[in-house]
């Protein structure tokens, strides 16, 4: 499991870069709709200095997609993040367009029509199963059996977890590890260990917090540290063991 830091294309943005850069660690990178008027490797200039390792897009059409997989390529980003288009054939055309240059596509899961396990199911069967790669963000799920269920049913299919947290439904994204959020990213940490899942984890915080973002992933880096030497919980695998459990009846 490698960390990454998420970034949102706005404001003050670039001073937050420079914490992910002390940090050593590299970054995705969420732009708003950007000015498809001008060429791909022009708005690509911006970014030569430190380009990011994914971008996350904007719902976007068939046609100006095309626009963005130029753009990623002309920064030499090979994977993109977008919510999922409502219909089977858009998600195919966008998917064998970013094939062509050889850009990886995740789906922005949780986003209609990708709100289900057999949504995502259904577009491997449909396309292929790398076209139904995903990106989970458990902060928006309604309770820990929902996070424990989605991890397990879809390990296959998730390449990105984002590692945020809050105290309740609304409200700013906490670090992950702080202790009033309402997710224990330590048991999801060991759960992921257990059922063996290798992605990238992205920490998804709120701007005010990035002062904390080396201690965010000191702390990510020792629970999996921990969890090599000592073991994954006994309350951990009881969980994963149930909904195992409840996938194969």
């Amino acid at each position: 499991m490698n960390y990454q830091v998420y970034l949102k294309k706005r404001g003050r943005w670039r001073q937050l870069l420079r914490y992910v850069e002390q940090a050593g660690v590299p970054y995705v990178l969420e732009v708003e709709r950007l000015d498809t008027s001008k060429s791909p490797l022009t708005a690509a200039l911006e970014f030569r200095e430190t380009p990011p390792e994914a971008l996350t897009l904007p719902r976007v059409g068939e046609e100006e997609f095309d626009w963005y997989v130029m753009f990623a390529d002309a920064l030499d980003v090979r994977r993109l993040v977008l919510p999922p288009p409502p219909a089977l054939q858009a998600a195919a055309a966008i998917y064998d367009k970013a094939v062509e240059y050889g850009i990886e596509v995740n789906w922005i899961y949780g986003t209609p029509p990708m709100t289900r396990p057999v949504d995502v199911e259904q577009v491997a069967r449909s396309i292929r199963p790398t076209a139904a790669r995903i990106v989970y963000d458990p902060v928006k799920a309604k309770g820990t059996k929902e996070i424990y269920r989605t991890i397990v049913a879809l390990s296959g299919y998730i390449r990105e977890i984002y590692l945020s947290n809050r105290r309740g439904e609304r409200g700013p994204r906490l670090p992950p590890f702080d202790p009033i959020g309402r997710i224990n990213f330590v048991e999801i940490l060991q759960a992921l260990y257990l059922i063996q899942w290798e992605g990238r984890i992205t920490i998804r915080q709120a701007a005010q917090f990035f002062d904390e973002l080396d201690l965010q992933l000191r702390i990510g880096s020792e629970v999996l540290e921990t969890t090599r030497s000592v073991g994954v919980s006994k309350k951990v695998q009881r969980r994963v063991a149930e909904v195992l459990n409840e996938l194969m009846q």
